[in-house]
């Protein structure tokens, strides 16, 4: 029996990248899933590559910085199913910048997005896990928020501020058989974030120059957080709540420049 069979999953950023991956993977184990993102167009290319047919799939376009759009994404998961299993929170924005020249602007924008919007999604479904008699919670964090980086201080806050928000919310909701984990991924391939982070022309350069800074000697792949995903979500770490798991080839047990 597939792991997830006859579950119901949602999973936010799933347009691109992790996110995407991650929704394939939980679909491959049977969940039935609820993919949102803020880009219709991402979605639909989402759901062509996990279900040509649409089979055990469904899209809500929403940004979950609005009140609005979590509330029509919640009231979609409560009339379609009932009730939900997992979800997995992967939105992520980073920007750059030294903290002594940051804008009050991008500040809030960074905590709106990888922190506040995390968290009031969860807040929302609550109720439909409570449904289920229990539930996951899977927050994509990064190693950003364990380890400090130079040149991206709001990132790094945004991101460690999810790892506490995540820690409390275990404790708060485990009552209810709820559990809460998150991952922090080092450096992956293949996502939108290699052009936020890199000139277009220089992504395939700039991974080679961050390869030897893992010591496994490998930067990661959207499906190595989308395993770790699946362990979180299914019943195989139903005795696993707070934990912070480092995916990131051991990077945080080293420096965190690049060579």
């Amino acid at each position: 029996m597939a792991l997830l069979e006859g579950c119901t999953a949602v999973v936010a950023g799933a347009g691109s990248g992790i996110g995407r991956a991650i929704a394939q993977r939980l679909h491959e184990e049977g969940a039935f899933l609820v993919i949102c993102g803020r880009r219709e167009e991402k979605l639909r290319e989402t759901s062509a590559l996990i279900s040509a047919s649409a089979e055990r799939i469904a899209m809500v376009p929403a940004d979950v910085t609005r009140a609005q759009d979590v509330a029509r994404l919640v009231a979609d998961v409560q009339q379609r199913r009932g009730g939900l299993d997992v979800l997995v929170n992967c939105m992520g924005l980073m920007r750059f910048g030294k903290l002594e020249g940051l804008a009050p602007g991008a500040l809030h924008e960074m905590l709106d997005v990888n922190t506040v919007a995390p968290l009031q999604l969860s807040v929302a479904l609550l109720p439909l896990m409570r449904a289920r008699h229990g539930g996951s919670i899977v927050n994509i964090s990064s190693i950003s928020g364990m380890r400090p980086f130079e040149g991206s201080g709001a990132y790094c806050m945004a991101k460690a501020a999810l790892i506490m928000m995540s820690q409390v919310m275990a404790l708060e909701v485990a009552a209810d058989r709820i559990r809460v984990n998150v991952i922090c991924p080092g450096m992956v391939e293949d996502t939108e974030l290699g052009d936020a982070i890199f000139a277009r022309e220089q992504v395939a350069a700039s991974y080679e120059r961050f390869r030897p800074t893992h010591p496994l000697g490998r930067n990661g792949k959207p499906r190595d957080v989308a395993e770790a995903a699946l362990f979180f979500a299914s019943p195989q770490s139903d005795w696993v709540t707070g934990a912070v798991l480092p995916l990131d080839g051991g990077r945080h047990l080293t420096t965190n420049k690049p060579a």
